[in-house]
């Protein structure tokens, strides 16, 4: 499963630099965005975290619109 994380990570990084230079991004919006192969391989929550701590890490907001 490391790998797995990994390439999920890579998906939400690719995902969160087209968003580049947006100050606040839709929770809903970018997890739909993702592929449906990262979405199936975790929860959605396990896929909010990392959404939220990787965009926190590049100084960019997640409105929580759930």
């Amino acid at each position: 499963m490391p790998d797995q994380n990994a390439l999920i990570r890579a998906t939400i990084a690719r995902l969160l630099s087209e968003k580049t230079g947006v100050a606040v991004i839709s929770m809903k919006e970018s997890i739909e965005e993702l592929p449906a192969t990262a979405r199936k391989a975790q929860t959605i929550e396990t896929l909010q975290d990392l959404l939220l701590e990787m965009a926190e890490e590049r100084g960019m907001m997640v409105e929580l619109d759930l």
